[in-house]
């Protein structure tokens, strides 16, 4: 990065950061008056910028300024899009406030023929509507209820009675929204109680006025003879479309955020100086907001924060205080140093001052979302398991509960031990607001400390100092190499944990040197780290997402679970492999020491001992902790030529970051399979980030998915997902109340 003036450009987005949170503040307290002012409002975002109010001109401003010194260039739609969609993604409508009220859908002209359907968004609702093949039109809720993820993309047709596949794990639906298939179903692997016809799609009460103006109530309390009495907004569009179906496409358009390799289509620096702003004046009225409630000064209500890991619970302490305090740490700490002039000292000094008078005071936009019913702790009903709610993903309160409770006491992958070789050199993992350092001291050990202050960062430890560095210890483990961290002592070692670690013995992974390059990178993701997790715990998903692997492994939707799971390259190869494809399979074959029926007899033997005598030529594994000991985000994928480490870094309630690291043994440079090797890793390694991609796309729109209030999941899992449901297990008792089906008022009392 050109860091020719940095600070001015950081500073102009911090501001437009702040900006944006007074933007979600009034575009919330819109939402709540009329989906007709909600409508206009987001049309203005996306087309002549008017709602923008202070923030359109900034903006041309520092995208500018940021064009003149950095390569690649971003466009003022990209960060301006990027910008509404935090807008309308902030917005959450309880149900007693969509209760007995028509919402404009679409004009039934839009979808003219039998099997014809659009997707549109109603605030945080997203839904379906699709023409009948008598020519009726139906509304549906448009979330699996499988795995809560949106079913229906955009515009399309069911043509010839065939069904719509979620793209998640291709469950298959009707145009009546009636579940016609679920992978696995008919081999009895959702349990012998399983039956289709309790996961259809939940439908809305609909009419079609004179003008076909199509309908819909989202929750009817009454008898549903009420009048519509609701202005159709059908004459508010986006280039030529229902703003309904551009405010769904615009959130399928932001929400990968990736589109080719590992580069954000809104680069990384601009997204973190926005969420430093936006956060800042988040904390601004959290603040505010505890004083005026509580008859404090902005000053003693900042005091009053504890963010250490080792304290008796306090029946006092406001969750979202703690877990906005905690997300500004971490964007500070991602943030490059030397590009932003604020620091946290300077912000909370700026808080503590702040006039109340000040402030823009609208719908508390804290990203959640309080019930006013209370929690109820029904028992779960006979066979089959209660799942997370939905209202788990994402929740700033429940945040720091998970800090707390879940990820402090849980070990974070940080390196491998042949990446600090010498003494006095370093590493560290940013987590939480925290950043812990892992050091090779003078006489070769290693220790783990995390900075006392955050402000200190660019200093680093202190190697001429105490002999703590400057740094809080904390926790250090090495396992088989890898180095792990973390900030609350308590809990079992990683080696009581690790679930089939023999495994790995013949692998001599200690001896192993970092891939560099392409092997090693770090994605940042607005998603629950929990919603990600979950994704990798299970191959159930592999069939549809992931064709790549699917043609390269032996793996299906009935696979039993990727723990210590050994899946075997496909052989005869497909013809259907795409170049990079084959070039892995014919180095995998070059590579082989022993045949294929060795390779099996390895299998059988470590299916019945638990552990390998010698590394497999065919086969990869996945190796972890036991979910149901420590719900861990971290896990190794071992295959012949190469190890991939991957881990799930919490920074907030939606912000998370992929801490991906390649490695292998090194070869001698003349060593006569030297060059099959590493193009054999190259080829591994870029297919492994290919199907990454593909993965994050879909986590982003199952993020989308949850924010809904009237999804009620059910909570049924496959063989496959056999990991989704202990991990899940682990978190609920670890959190009770993750097991209410809505959020309570306060979480403290559970």
């Amino acid at each position: 990065m050109n860091h020719q003036n940095p600070i001015e450009v950081s500073q102009q987005f911090v501001e437009i950061g702040q900006q944006l949170y007074t933007l979600v503040t009034k575009g919330s307290t819109i939402a709540r008056q009329s989906q007709q002012g909600w409508y206009q409002f987001v049309a203005r975002l996306l087309t002549d910028g008017t709602a923008f109010e202070g923030v359109q001109r900034p903006l041309t401003e520092a995208v500018a300024l940021y064009n003149q010194h950095q390569s690649p260039r971003v466009t003022l739609e990209t960060v301006q899009y990027y910008l509404v969609a935090k807008v309308v993604r902030a917005v959450k409508l309880e149900p007693e406030a969509l209760a007995n009220q028509w919402y404009f859908i679409c004009d039934g002209t839009e979808i003219p023929n039998p099997g014809d359907f659009i997707t549109v968004q109603i605030f945080q609702e997203p839904v379906v509507v699709i023409r009948q093949g008598d020519g009726s039109i139906q509304v549906f809720l448009n979330v699996c209820p499988h795995r809560q993820c949106l079913v229906f993309e955009r515009n399309g047709c069911i043509k010839g009675g065939k069904s719509e596949l979620c793209p998640y794990h291709g469950w298959a639906f009707s145009e009546d929204g009636h579940c016609t298939n679920a992978p696995g179903a008919s081999r009895g692997e959702f349990g012998e109680d399983f039956d289709l016809k309790d996961y259809s799609l939940r439908s809305f009460e609909t009419r079609i006025d004179s003008n076909q103006g199509v309908f819909a109530r989202l929750i009817a309390n009454g008898d549903g003879d009420e009048p519509i009495t609701t202005m159709p907004p059908a004459d508010i569009q986006v280039n030529g479309q229902n703003i309904g179906v551009a405010i769904a496409n615009l959130l399928q358009d932001v929400s990968p955020g990736y589109t080719e390799g590992i580069i954000p289509s809104l680069p990384e620096p601009i997204r973190l100086w926005i969420k430093i702003g936006y956060l800042k004046e988040q904390l601004k009225h959290v603040v505010a907001g505890i004083a005026q409630r509580q008859g404090l000064t902005p000053e003693a209500v900042l005091s009053s924060v504890n963010l250490e890991f080792n304290t008796e619970p306090d029946p006092n302490r406001d969750l979202l205080l703690e877990s906005v305090m905690r997300e500004l740490r971490q964007a500070l700490l991602m943030v490059e140093a030397e590009t932003i002039s604020l620091k946290l000292e300077d912000i909370l000094e700026e808080v503590k001052h702040t006039q109340i008078s000040d402030l823009f005071f609208g719908v508390e936009a804290d990203g959640s979302s309080l019930s006013s019913s209370e929690a109820t702790t029904d028992e779960p009903e006979q066979n089959r398991r209660i799942a997370l709610p939905i209202w788990t993903y994402g929740d700033w309160d429940l945040f720091a509960l998970e800090i707390k409770h879940l990820i402090a006491p849980t070990w974070q992958f940080v390196c491998h031990v042949n990446e600090i070789p010498q003494p006095h050199q370093y590493t560290w993992l940013d987590i939480v607001g925290e950043r812990a350092y892992v050091i090779r001291t003078a006489n070769g050990d290693l220790f783990a400390g995390k900075l006392k202050h955050i402000d200190g960062r660019q200093q680093g430890p202190d190697f001429e100092g105490p002999r703590d560095y400057g740094l809080d210890p904390i926790d250090i483990e090495v396992f088989y190499g890898f180095v792990f961290i973390r900030l609350l002592r308590q809990g079992p070692s990683l080696k009581e944990i690790w679930h089939q670690p023999g495994l790995l013995d013949p692998y001599k992974l200690e001896e192993m040197q970092p891939i560099g390059g392409s092997g090693q990178y770090d994605i940042s993701v607005e998603v629950d780290y929990k919603l990600l997790w979950e994704n990798f715990l299970e191959d159930y998903h592999f069939p549809m997402m992931h064709k790549g692997l699917t043609l390269r492994f032996g793996v299906s939707s009935d696979c039993e679970g990727i723990n210590g799971m050994i899946i075997p390259m496909r052989d005869p190869a497909s013809p259907k492999l795409n170049p990079v494809e084959r070039k892995y399979y014919d180095c995998a074959k070059t590579l082989a020491r022993h045949d294929w029926e060795r390779e099996k007899e390895l299998q059988r033997f470590a299916a019945e001992h638990q552990f390998l005598p010698e590394t497999l030529c065919y086969s990869a594994f996945c190796s972890m902790a036991a979910q149901e000991e420590m719900p861990m985000p971290f896990s190794l994928s071992v295959f012949p030529e190469h190890v991939q480490t991957f881990s799930i870094v919490p920074g907030g309630p939606r912000e998370s970051r992929f801490h991906v690291r390649s490695y292998g043994h090194r070869m001698p440079p003349n060593a006569a399979e030297a060059d099959v090797i590493k193009a054999a890793q190259l080829a591994n390694i870029q297919l492994l980030a290919e199907s990454l991609q593909e993965d994050i796309r879909v986590n982003y729109i199952t993020q989308d998915s949850v924010s809904s209030q009237l999804f009620e999941k059910l909570g049924v899992f496959s063989i496959a997902e056999w990991d989704v449901a202990k991990f899940q297990e682990a978190v609920q008792m670890n959190i009770p109340v993750t097991s209410s089906p809505r959020k309570p008022p306060k979480l403290l009392n559970l």
